[in-house]
């Protein structure tokens, strides 16, 4: 039998849970895998970035939760290593292990990643602090781990706010519990203008000498945060402060590896916190602003 409409409450339902940022959410999912694991591990990237400010996003909850870590390997463009990563995983297949989209991308074999873990039956957790627009409009991440959380700011214009999204909820999961954010944003046309100024952006910078795009293809679903880029032959830092007193919203993630990292065997990613530095692409900036930005850049990289 076939009913009118769609019946079936339970099909294909995400808990969704506000959180005041995406580090509450991340903390909220290590103390439920550690009711359960309470001499539990977790198994981490080995790109985290920390600030004065800020502290790290992504370790401080690790930290504060008194559960023991290890990392796995990633390469100067931030792919996986995915041999290491089955390694560190063999060692304990009890752990905990976090993937992250890195600025609202994902890995080349983050299919193949996931399908691995869900045939040996480790639990993973999806970082989508940056990609959550790739999750929920292009339906390219999110989706796969136990757990996936948001953090609203980094696309939208708010000052806070986390999500922590429950992939596979119990049954009895309080259906009440919504994320608080303004539905009256049109997300597609945010993750829309976003890619188009990314595209955009891509091609002016790709003759400009000096710097090196990370992900120098869009793929259908993504959408990105921001644009990064490797600065080879020009201090970074110098960069930085130069075009942003020229009014460009220049930032630079990652910039600052965690105390755990900085002397570690991952040489790779280490070496990219230092060169790497993230271009404005979001729904605010026009093409005009766009262009203006990269011949700025290319005056200052190749006067």
């Amino acid at each position: 039998m076939i009913t009118k409409k769609a019946e079936n409450r339970g099909l294909y339902r995400r808990a969704w849970q506000y959180t005041d940022s995406a580090r509450a959410a991340w903390s909220k999912i290590i103390a439920q895998y550690k009711v359960n694991h309470p001499a539990g591990k977790i198994l981490l990237p080995s790109y985290i970035g920390w600030s004065a400010n800020e502290g790290s996003g992504i370790f401080d909850s690790v930290k504060e939760s008194g559960l023991e870590f290890a990392f796995y390997e990633l390469d100067a463009r931030l792919e996986i290593n995915f041999s290491h990563l089955k390694e560190q995983v063999s060692k304990d297949t009890n752990q905990l292990v976090l993937l992250v989209h890195y600025f609202g991308f994902t890995d080349s074999k983050y299919n193949e990643i996931c399908e691995w873990l869900a045939e040996n039956n480790i639990a993973f957790v999806e970082d989508c602090a940056h990609a959550w627009l790739t999750d929920l409009v292009g339906g390219s991440c999110g989706r796969r781990g136990s757990y996936a959380f948001y953090s609203l700011h980094k696309l939208l214009p708010v000052e806070s706010g986390g999500v922590m999204v429950n992939n596979f909820p119990d049954s009895d999961v309080d259906r009440s519990v919504n994320p608080f954010f303004d539905l009256g944003y049109d997300l597609y046309k945010i993750y829309s203008i976003r890619r188009s100024n990314y595209i955009i952006l891509c091609n002016l910078l790709k003759n400009i000498k000096g710097i090196d795009v990370v992900y120098k293809e869009l793929q259908d679903g993504i959408c990105p945060q921001t644009l990064p880029v490797i600065v080879e032959n020009y201090d970074r830092s110098k960069l930085y402060h130069e075009m942003n007193e020229k009014g460009y919203g220049m930032v630079s993630l990652y910039h600052t590896m965690i105390t755990q990292l900085t002397d570690s065997p991952f040489g790779a990613a280490a070496d990219l916190s230092k060169r790497i530095i993230n271009f404005p692409i979001h729904q605010d900036v026009s093409e005009g602003q766009l262009i203006n930005m990269a011949q700025e850049l290319n005056k200052i990289l190749n006067a």
